[in-house]
């Protein structure tokens, strides 16, 4: 089998082991518009993640990432536009957007990011935004179905535990704490929209890539600001860029190839004889399903610019960002 047949059954096979039903679920698609400025770049625009997250999107934004694998590695770059959804999926997200150095971004052409998004935000390797009041942040929380469904100890339980593991989620990525205490303070349903000194906090480059950079390319932010104000030449920052892409698109490349891997179905073991009367094991047991985060009403993505937006996002060792 050659490599896009694999690739092509494997995306039959993440399909197929989505779940089932009616449950809203992201847009995944290509952008052929800049998000900031709504000028035309053609059919290699970046991918956009739109609307609530919710179970199963993990597997469809690998599925999509694996339909050109080198269209997405070439650019790396994520779009985000959701403003509610399912925190553990969201992390799972997180953890792989993170695991392959992608920059995300948010601008006001394709709308703001909240809530669940906001992790997968955190988590970035670069991240920007265009604009003021395009953050959101709420206590992640069971939605109204959930409570109804199960006894109230017992919600309150499982939502207990959702929410410990957000908060050593955003620890692990370094999160400023008093984004984190806002966080929490909110109930699941007010967003608290971060004001441009907390977009700052959230530094263009995440503070464990900002190490990594300077570690592996010697990269400091005085150097880059110093190339931006004309104090050094435009050729230091494009030997940086190049030490960036040689360090990360190989371990990006390793980390995708891990995923997809880990995607496809286990494959069931041969049974075996068994004498007569002899007992059987007992099955495996199962993890219950993650808990969705109760969230307010689906925005639709805007397809026109805001037109509040003031700033674009900070340049980044190549020119992506947020």
């Amino acid at each position: 089998m050659n490599g896009r047949a694999a690739t092509l059954l494997l995306i039959c096979l993440i399909a197929m082991a989505l779940p089932n039903g009616p449950a809203l679920a992201a847009e995944i698609f290509y952008l052929d518009r800049d998000a900031f400025s709504n000028a035309y770049v053609g059919p290699v625009g970046p991918l956009v993640l739109s609307g609530e997250i919710a179970p199963g999107d993990y597997a469809l934004l690998l599925a999509k990432i694996a339909e050109d694998q080198k269209r997405f590695l070439e650019q790396n770059k994520l779009i985000l536009a959701s403003s509610q959804g399912n925190a553990e999926e969201a992390m799972k997200i997180a953890r792989l957007v993170k695991s392959l150095y992608t920059a995300v971004s948010v601008g006001p052409l394709t709308g703001r990011c909240a809530g669940a998004c906001f992790l997968i935000y955190a988590a970035a390797a670069e991240r920007g935004t265009d604009g003021e009041s395009l953050l959101g942040v709420s206590r992640p929380g069971l939605a109204e179905s959930q409570w109804a469904s199960m006894p109230t100890p017992q919600a309150a339980l499982l939502e207990d535990g959702m929410q410990a593991s957000v908060r050593t989620f955003l620890g692990d990525n370094q999160v400023p704490p008093d984004i984190v205490e806002e966080m929490f303070a909110r109930p699941p349903t007010d967003i608290s929209w971060l004001s441009e000194q907390q977009e700052n906090a959230l530094t263009p480059k995440a503070p464990w890539f900002a190490k990594f950079l300077a570690d592996k390319c010697g990269w400091s932010e005085g150097f880059e600001r110093a190339v931006y104000q004309g104090k050094r030449p435009v050729d230091d920052l494009k030997t940086l860029t190049a030490c960036r892409l040689r360090t990360t698109q190989p371990e990006a490349r390793k980390a995708l190839a891990q995923a997809l891997k880990d995607a496809q179905p286990a494959k069931s073991p041969p049974a075996a004889a068994t004498a007569p009367g002899a007992a059987t094991a007992p099955g495996a047991a199962t993890a219950p399903g993650a808990a969705p985060v109760h969230a307010a009403k689906k925005h639709p993505v805007s397809r026109a610019p805001h037109a509040g937006s003031k700033k674009k996002p900070s340049s980044s060792a190549d020119p992506q960002s947020h």
